[in-house]
């Protein structure tokens, strides 16, 4: 969810909010949370589209203990609920805690997920070694220190756990070069940081992970391009994807695994 506003030609373009800390990060999403929707093209098959990428890259079994980082409203954590044993999601704003916490109670897996406000920097309320799996999809890019959500997923995932995070990919044509020609400001905080490939390899090694494996992943940010901008980036995700070339598309994937010896 985020503000935008038309311009001449009837697209809509995103209007960043100013963000200093936690507490302006958190504003921002509780004003979301009754209100957050799908702005980027059909809700339930880009939600299966990213449910099939969380299930190849976690290899849920139903004896995992899933964590997700920044859960937002709950979406993903229920919707691959009957995949593992128990669930649990943390986020920065109570908000979405609670829109989660109330999504949960209409499911019939309420007795087997739980939501607790926490900063995923510190994961404070989440013990040592105690999951076997950790997601993080679409919040990395919000999250002020990366590297230190990347430490704390490392150090509460059990020996063998493993990281399976969705973001954004800032070397792609649209987010290095093509939003910033525009003059569009792709950012819903101006804290946002959309990390590259080096960058997210870099911190993911920092953290621990030793054995890693990134690719990318279709992500189109249709609500907040232009339209002819958005048909020639599905044109050129389209090829990307077909030849390999990461630099068109607008997803960054990676999948990650805490050696048994750590």
């Amino acid at each position: 969810m985020s503000l935008r506003k038309s311009d001449s030609t009837g697209s809509t373009r995103l209007t960043t909010r100013p963000a200093r800390n936690h507490g302006d990060v958190a504003t921002f999403f509780d004003s979301c949370a009754s209100q957050y929707a799908e702005q980027h093209g059909d809700a339930q098959q880009l939600l299966d589209y990213r449910l099939g990428l969380l299930r190849s890259g976690a290899n849920l079994t139903a004896a995992d203990e899933v964590l997700e980082i920044g859960c937002g409203n709950g979406l993903h954590l229920l919707a691959l609920a009957s995949d593992y044993g128990r669930g649990l999601g943390i986020d920065l704003s109570p908000r979405m805690v609670d829109a989660a916490s109330q999504r949960s109670s209409e499911t019939p897996w309420a007795d087997k997920t739980s939501f607790a406000v926490d900063s995923a920097e510190t994961l404070s309320t989440i013990a040592d070694a105690s999951v076997d799996v950790a997601l993080c999809v679409g919040s990395l890019e919000h999250m002020l220190d990366q590297g230190a959500v990347l430490n704390s997923a490392f150090r509460v995932l059990r020996p063998g756990g493993r990281l399976v995070c969705l973001t954004l990919n800032g070397a792609s044509l649209w987010y290095r070069y093509l939003a910033p020609a525009l003059s569009v400001d792709t950012r819903q905080l101006s804290t946002d940081h959309y990390l590259s490939e080096a960058e997210l390899e870099h911190l993911v090694a920092a953290a621990g992970f030793e054995q890693s494996l990134f690719d990318h992943w279709t992500f189109i940010q249709r609500g907040d391009m232009p339209r002819s901008i958005a048909v020639l980036s599905d044109g050129l995700d389209r090829l990307g994807d077909a030849c390999r070339i990461g630099f068109f598309r607008g997803g960054l994937r990676v999948r990650a695994i805490k050696s048994s010896s750590a």
